[in-house]
């Protein structure tokens, strides 16, 4: 599929989706898994605040348990004892109904070492299981799509079922996280995948831009199926809202086992726009 159109086929997505909350009269009330068939389709509408305040939002390095209406930018530089590699790529996460969404991860710049080309693209499907006010947990898997440049690491096929969760558990606090399995071809090891983020969420929406304002820390643990070298990692970072449903998040991600063999550090800066 030609990157052409794929941005009509994200451009079709994102107005039916609009269309469909826009019409939508209902107000958000919790879901429960004996209801999910017959939800399948509603429509979906954007869940009030945690009781203590924290709001369902993305952070760097982490997973969402719920659903987001938005698109991402996102620029990254990775400190290696090779060459040192810069990216940037575009995300769109669409929420069909209450129950079904996609997101598609779309690397369109890497660079390292002088070679520039496009990273593999990723399609997420995730389906809602069971949400109330403090808790959202759903499943799914991405798919990794190897349309990228085999010399920057990329070309190959992988699938990466999940179950994903996030949690306020008071005073603006969340938690959030992430058990997966990677299935990955061409002769590459299956890996293990669990992640845990903590951060707390201390200001208002409307106290632009410095709204939103969250601090977190997220921690990653990626281990090879038959043996080879675990990948641990934590990543402290912040979110604030500019104004206007505009997000700017920043973060540093450090590995802190065999990071010779990894990188040092990487550092992400993120747009997000709410729509």
């Amino acid at each position: 599929m030609t990157i052409w159109r794929l941005d009509r086929l994200l451009q079709a997505a994102i107005l039916l989706s609009l269309s469909g909350t826009v019409q939508a009269e209902e107000a958000w009330a919790p879901l429960h898994f004996k209801d999910f068939g017959k939800e399948l389709t509603s429509k979906w509408v954007p869940v009030p605040n945690g009781d203590s305040g924290a709001p369902r939002q993305g952070w760097l390095g982490t997973a969402d348990g719920f659903f987001t209406r938005e698109y991402h930018l996102a620029f990254d530089y990775t400190d290696r004892s090779g060459p040192d590699a810069y990216g940037a790529l575009a995300r769109f996460n669409i929420p069909w109904s209450r129950r079904f969404w996609t997101g598609i991860e779309l690397p369109f710049y890497q660079q390292s070492g002088g070679t520039t080309g496009v990273g593999d693209g990723t399609l997420t499907a995730q389906f809602m299981l069971a949400e109330t006010r403090n808790l959202s947990i759903n499943a799914g898997s991405g798919f990794r799509l190897p349309w990228g440049r085999d010399a920057l690491g990329n070309g190959f096929f992988a699938a990466e079922p999940q179950v994903n969760l996030w949690a306020d558990i008071g005073a603006g606090f969340a938690v959030r996280g992430r058990v997966s399995y990677t299935f990955a071809d061409s002769g590459r090891a299956d890996t293990f995948n669990l992640n845990m983020t903590i951060g707390q969420t201390i200001t208002n929406h409307d106290k632009a831009p410095f709204g939103d304002l969250s601090w977190y820390v997220a921690a990653n643990w990626r281990e090879p199926v038959g043996g080879g070298r675990a990948f641990v990692s934590i990543l402290p970072g912040v979110r604030t809202h500019l104004g206007k449903n505009l997000f700017l998040l920043g973060g540093v991600e450090i590995p802190v086992s065999h990071a010779e063999s990894f990188y040092r550090e990487r550092i992400i800066v993120q747009f997000v726009q709410g729509f």
